[in-house]
């Protein structure tokens, strides 16, 4: 039987990526599962796409992993540091 069973999770920028004048952005959902019992511990991982930012001569726009416009204001309430990435990029 189970003693403590827990999930955290995170939203994340991932590593920029540039192909020609554009930059890619992927934004991460991290979610870490661990339980426990008496005597034993199991973790697992997983990651998963939620949005991708666009950075072009266009400007700087967001999309979900459905293809639909993301709003950036709820983005950067949502990923810690992300104008900071924002700005390096």
């Amino acid at each position: 039987m189970l003693e403590s069973a827990r999930d955290t999770e995170a939203v994340r920028a991932g590593t920029p990526i540039t192909v020609g004048p554009i930059t890619l952005l992927p934004i991460e959902r991290v979610v870490l599962n661990t339980n426990r019992d008496h005597r034993r511990v199991w973790i697992s991982a997983h990651k998963q796409p939620y949005a991708l930012i666009v950075c072009d001569a266009g400007g700087i726009r967001a999309i979900d992993r459905d293809g639909v416009a993301v709003s950036l204001e709820a983005l950067r309430e949502k990923v810690p540091g992300l104008d900071t990435v924002l700005a390096a990029i």
